[in-house]
Parts: structure tokens; sequence; C-alpha cells
């Protein structure tokens, strides 16, 4: 039980809080599975109709749509794991600005919830069915009656996310007030240094997301290569051209973004110049291939079908994000060896005992200054 305590304190707000967005993943991950066990269900039963070239053009679009979803389902599955665990990290860091961003967050994933069932009750078009081929008619009628089973599930996603993101707002908000009052002990009044831990834990918690973001772009994009590209390669001979796709897309996404990640945190951490430095010039690498990674979606959107919008997407906020970190790192290198790491190993080493234990929002006695973030 110390464990608890130590990190959500004595506050009733960082509880409830907590088994809110953990009961929210659990129902989220839930309905969820359900969805996809539907969609993937009938997609194995269109496969098995053995459909011909020309039954396979009439329907390309809502085929690859209905493909597309499913790493969709699954990146949504991963929110949902990705948001518990900040969650906790936020509470206990006292971290109120990663608080303010999962309320963002929440409120993105609320809305996806309500794409994903639009995308769901208008995948098929119904002014078209009278051109398909009687095969890709049938095919569009099973992955019709899957979509329309599924649907009850998904009204209840999005009750169950509207629902939770709503008290999460409200919980996110007091929790707020509490460690708005929270006296840092591991910084003290100092202004410039309160300036400093601003700028470490802005930074911090763009990495969180940048590690998100930039997952959930290679996952969309390792997907489509080995799932939707490859097994067509072999029948058109383009297996050579696939591999080098993928070899790129290994490099230049997964291990460059894994690569840059790392060296930021470890860099921050320990105030090392040379791995920041790293992190900014892996940066530019990222958006160059970001931008490349636009252009040919652009030129090719006939490739890209059913995952053209959320690759789009993805790459937009990974480049936005990515041009946000740039000028924090760059604040932060600047703050290397100024005091601030002493702070906070410091404190970290004086509170292992005692810095959760004691409600939030109580000053203790011998606590005569208030310290806050804001």
């Amino acid at each position: 039980m110390w464990i608890i305590s130590r990190v959500f304190g004595e506050s009733r707000w960082t509880r409830a809080i907590f088994c809110v967005i953990t009961l929210q993943a659990i129902l989220a991950t839930t309905f969820e599975a359900v969805i996809f066990a539907f969609h993937a269900n009938e997609i194995n039963l269109i496969d098995s109709l053995h459909l011909s070239v020309d039954d396979t053009v009439s329907m390309a679009t809502s085929f690859a749509n209905a493909r597309s979803l499913l790493v969709y389902f699954i990146l949504f599955i991963l929110a949902q794991v990705f948001t518990v665990i900040l969650v906790v990290d936020a509470i206990y860091q006292r971290n109120t600005i990663q608080l303010i961003a999962l309320v963002a967050f929440e409120l993105g994933m609320s809305a996806y919830s309500i794409i994903q069932f639009h995308q769901s009750s208008t995948l098929i078009d119904t002014d078209k069915t009278a051109h398909y081929t009687s095969k890709a008619t049938l095919a569009m009628s099973h992955l019709g009656n899957a979509y329309h089973s599924s649907q009850w599930a998904e009204i209840t996603q999005i009750c169950v996310m509207i629902i939770s993101t709503i008290i999460f707002i409200f919980l996110a908000y007091k929790l707020y007030l509490e460690f708005g009052w929270h006296i840092y002990k591991k910084i003290g009044a100092d202004l410039a240094m309160r300036d400093r831990y601003k700028m470490y834990q802005i930074f911090m918690m763009l990495l969180k997301f940048d590690f998100f973001f930039f997952l959930g772009f290679s996952v969309q994009y390792l997907a489509l290569l080995i799932v939707a590209w490859w097994p067509d390669s072999s029948s058109k001979g383009l297996e050579s051209e696939i591999v080098r796709e993928l070899i790129e897309h290994i490099v230049l996404s997964c291990v460059v973004s894994i690569t840059m990640l790392v060296s930021a945190y470890w860099g921050l951490r320990r105030e090392k110049k040379i791995h920041m430095f790293i992190f900014l010039t892996l940066c530019i690498a990222s958006m160059a291939y970001y931008i490349y990674m636009l252009i040919q979606i652009a030129k090719d959107p006939e490739r890209f079908l059913g995952s053209k919008a959320f690759l789009t997407f993805f790459l937009c906020v990974d480049m936005v994000l990515i041009l946000a970190s740039v000028p924090i790192a760059i604040i932060c290198l600047r703050n290397f060896n100024l005091g601030l790491m002493n702070h906070i190993s410091h404190a970290t080493a004086s509170a292992t005992s005692a810095h959760s234990m004691a409600p939030l929002g109580i000053e203790k006695s011998n606590s005569s200054r208030r310290w806050s973030i804001e």
C-alpha cells in the first residue's frame, strides 16, 4: 500500500482520476476489441470469396478502407494504455502541464470514436452498389452486415468516451488546483529556476507524445507495407521494391525515431549537450522524411486508399510536434549546468519517504513559501 500512497498521495482526486481513466481504458478496449472482431471476421469472409481483378477494382475503395480501419482500432487500444500511463506519471510528477495535454488527448480520442462510427456507417456507397459485379456485391453485403452488426458497440464506445472525458476534465481541474498549491520542495521559490523547470516539464511531456505519434505513423505504414502491399507485390513482381521501401521505413522512421527520443531523454536527464545535438539533427532528418511521405501520398493517392486521411493526419501531427519540440529543446539546452538537475536530484533523494505521504494541497508546517509552475 505504501507504493499507492507514494504515487497518489492522500488526495481523493488523484485516486478518482486514476479509477476513471482505468475504467475508461477497460471499457474502451473491450468494445474496440468487439468492433475489431466483427470487422476482421467479415474481411476474412470477403477474402475467402476469391474475388477476381474486376471484382476487386469495383470495390477497391471500400475494401481498402475496411482493412485500414483494423490498424486504427489497434492504435485506439494502444492510446488507452498510453493515457493510463501518462495519467499515473502526471500524478506522480504533480505535472499540471501534462494534465492539460491529457485533456486535449482525451478530447481527441472522443472525437475519433465519433469519426470511427462515421467511417463505418459510410463505408459502403449505396449509390454505387448497382455498378458492382455480383461477387463484389456479395462481398459488400458481407462487409455491410459486419459494420451494421457492430453499430451497437460503436455507439456505446462513443457514450463511454464522452462521459469519461467530461468526468476526466472535471477531475483534472480539481488536480490542477491542488497541484498549483502544492509546494515543490525540489525547486524552491527561485523564479528563474521555476522557469527552467517549466521548460523541463514541457519538453518531457512533448517527448511522451512524440513517442506515441511517431510510433503511430510507423505502425500504420508498416501495416500498409506488410498487410496490404506485400501480398499484391508477388503477383506483380514488385517484391524488391516493397523490400526496399520496408528497409527505408524501418531505418528512417523506426530506428531514427527511437534513437532521437532516447537521445533527447538521456541528454535532458544527464544534461549531455551532445545528446541534445543528436536529437536536433535527427529532428531535421525526420522532418525531411515526413515531408517526403506527404509528397508521396499526394502524388499517388490511389496507392494509399483507405489510409490517406489518417496517414496525413499523423504526419501533420508529427511535424507539429517536431516544430514544438525543437525550440523547447534549444531552451532546455541553454539551461544546462545552471543548477536545475542538482535541485531535482537532491529533492528526489530526500523525498523518497515523505514526498507523497502528505495530502496534496496541504502545506507542511515548516513550509513558509508557496511555489508553483503556473
